[in-house]
């Protein structure tokens, strides 16, 4: 029996899993209504980065054939 390394091309990432992500402006003058609207916003992206750091595991996993 022979044994053969085969070289598959490396897939590459979708631009939405890699994409840099845009911080919210800070207000100079901050109320604290302007601090909540700013943690939800935060928040909202923080989920996404997940999802998109879920995206990346779930290729990396099919990559290595799990």
């Amino acid at each position: 029996m022979e044994y053969r390394t085969v070289k598959q091309p490396a897939v590459s990432l979708p631009a939405a899993l890699t994409s840099p992500i845009d911080v919210p402006p800070v207000p100079d003058t901050m109320t604290f209504g302007d601090s909540v609207q700013l943690n939800a916003e935060l928040f909202g992206l923080l989920g996404q980065c997940n999802i998109d750091r879920y995206g990346i595991r779930q290729i990396e996993a099919t990559r290595e054939g799990k």
